[in-house]
């Protein structure tokens, strides 16, 4: 989250400031959270691409055979048949292999949202204690500010992001427009979905002073 900025008070408005070295605790769990949803997103979108190249390979098949049964040309049929063939070794393939994957790519979806678990604990211990803060955050925020972003960020389970990011995945994959989450004009599944969040609140904050 602007890890390569700070803020800095330029009169009535925070301005970009010198590049900082690390992140704050809070901030970083929140980009945990992003990072983490960005890996279950892919290993989704992996597991989306795997069994729809097998679907694939199924219907081209069941194609050429319907092509056969209802083909005069014998030639033309032959090299169907070849077709098939090779579709066939191809879809053998995919499906031996098809376990495996899925199976490491459980195991880092696994690995995700047990990050996510341990950053949106520590988002809660900071907001059920206001007396631990002190050096959690960017001073140039209020503590308002970040309880915010530490809402936001908590706003989703781990398995409502599974889901979410397997439905988006499988709307990618199928061409369709990608939900989106209910009252929100943004995905939270992705990194610049809380960093759109952060990006209106601060447009929010500086229309507030301007108005004022």
């Amino acid at each position: 989250m602007f890890q390569d900025a700070a803020w800095t008070l330029d009169g009535e408005f925070d301005v970009f400031a010198h590049p900082v070295a690390a992140l704050f605790p809070i901030e970083s769990a929140m980009e945990e959270i992003g990072r983490a949803a960005r890996d279950i997103a892919f290993c989704e979108s992996a597991d989306a691409i795997a069994c729809g190249r097998i679907s694939v390979l199924r219907d081209m098949i069941a194609a050429c055979r319907t092509e056969i049964a209802q083909q005069e040309d014998d030639e033309v049929a032959a090299e169907l048949l070849v077709a098939i063939d090779g579709l066939g070794e191809d879809l053998a393939s995919f499906e031996e292999t098809l376990p495996l994957e899925r199976a490491f790519r459980a195991d880092q979806r696994d690995h995700a949202v047990t990050r996510i678990e341990a950053a949106q604990s520590r988002l809660r211990g900071f907001i059920a204690d206001p007396q631990i803060e002190a050096g959690l955050f960017d001073p140039r925020l209020s503590r308002a500010e970040v309880v915010d972003l530490a809402e936001a960020a908590l706003a989703r389970s781990p398995a409502e992001i599974v889901a979410s990011a397997r439905a988006e995945a499988k709307a990618r994959l199928a061409g369709a427009p990608i939900p989106s989450p209910e009252g929100a004009p943004y995905h939270f599944t992705q990194p610049e979905g809380w960093m759109a969040w952060l990006v209106t609140r601060i447009a929010e904050r500086v229309g507030q002073r301007l108005t004022h």
